[in-house]
């Protein structure tokens, strides 16, 4: 045999070892992957018959037809031995509500779906929340890949455990009648503070929680406190709660600039065919963001069905889930990547990154604003 004879005899020698030194490995692996997966899918199996058991979850949640259809009737056609306890309201009028029973011993919830900021507020401060990740068995849910920027990204409070915002709609600051305002007049924000708008703008009061004091924060980021101060105390602004008084107003003209106007009351004025020419004004120095809205989750600790409530939060944030929350809530888009768009005029670009205003973080800068738009409106 010549040397090369040899060399050649060795190198095939080793390349057969290291073949079966690889496929060794691989089917000392396999098992272990099998039993992974068998594991979770056994630990699913076991929670659905125990939450059937239950039979039941107790669901606080938004107020709205729609979102009766979205997060009741969806799910009980999916479980149809699960039913949903589905009380709607506010944050604002459901969270003392919670807080009174809680501190006379009463745990009559489950879940807490609405906005984030009565929740961070008066629901985490009082430890009322148990940490969700501990409660999601399906890997879908909380799988990077299918959530804009990572599932993490959707935690709205500190310490990224408690309560989870899935929505993610385009938040507009304000919808113009451009019917009765031409494209020349109003090109930037900073323009509402010439004297001609005076009287023409209503905003959804930024003295209290909502929509209203969100587009006030991103006016005070973008342009600074003084602009905010000057809009709110000289431009003779009608401040409303009620939304649609808000969007009627903007669409017959009374008021022709809307701030805070919530969107998915437009789109109900537009299925009509009203309204068709209101629209947002688009300034390149303002600051975009995305809204959760009433799309956030809490689990409450000492519920009274933990295994129904485990098997509806994996529901919820699942693909099946958000399609029922997008197609079914009248313009709300989710915050997974791979469901349709509920409303294609707010929703997200993945490529872009956008400001949260929701965050406990955000909560001082807010409650801070409130106060301060208290002093600045005439009263």
């Amino acid at each position: 045999m010549t040397i090369y004879e040899a060399r050649g005899s060795n190198f095939h020698a080793v390349a057969a070892l290291a073949l079966y030194l690889g496929l060794f490995i691989f089917w000392l692996t396999q098992p272990a992957l099998a039993q992974g997966q068998s594991e979770w899918q056994a630990e699913w199996t076991k929670t659905i018959e125990a939450a059937e058991k239950q039979g039941q979850v107790n669901i606080v949640g938004p107020p709205g037809a729609t979102y009766r259809v979205a997060l009741v009737e969806m799910f009980e056609k999916k479980y149809p031995k699960i039913s949903v306890e589905y009380h709607a309201g506010t944050g604002p009028g459901m969270v003392p509500k919670i807080q009174r029973e809680r501190a006379s011993g009463l745990y009559n919830w489950d879940l807490y779906i609405g906005g984030p900021p009565s929740a961070l507020a008066g629901l985490k401060p009082i430890g009322a929340l148990d940490p969700i990740r501990p409660e999601l068995l399906l890997p879908e849910t909380f799988d990077d890949a299918k959530w804009y920027r990572g599932f993490s990204f959707g935690f709205l409070d500190k310490e990224n455990k408690y309560f989870y915002g899935f929505g993610a709609t385009l938040s507009h600051a304000a919808h113009i009648n451009w019917d009765l305002v031409r494209a020349d007049e109003l090109k930037s924000f900073r323009d509402l503070l010439e004297p001609k708008w005076a009287g023409k703008i209503v905003w959804e009061d930024p003295r209290h929680e909502g929509a209203g004091v969100a587009v006030a924060l991103r006016f005070k980021l973008s342009y600074g406190e003084d602009f905010l101060k000057r809009l709110l105390s000289k431009q003779k602004i009608a401040y409303s709660m009620d939304r649609r008084q808000i969007t009627e107003w903007v669409i017959r003209g009374s008021h022709v600039i809307g701030i805070g106007l919530p969107r998915e009351q437009l789109v109900r004025y537009w299925k009509q065919g009203v309204g068709k020419n209101i629209g947002p004004l688009n300034d390149p120095e303002f600051t975009d963001a995305v809204t959760t809205g009433a799309a956030a989750v809490g689990v409450f600790n000492r519920r009274p069905h933990p295994h129904a409530a485990r098997i509806y939060l994996n529901w919820l944030l699942s693909k099946e889930g958000q399609t029922s929350w997008a197609l079914h809530t009248g313009g709300r888009n989710s915050l997974r990547l791979d469901v349709p768009v509920g409303e294609p005029s707010t929703a997200i670009d993945p490529k872009r990154k956008y400001m949260q205003t929701a965050t406990e973080d955000m909560n001082p800068q807010r409650q801070a604003l409130m106060k301060l738009a208290r002093e600045w409106i005439p009263q």
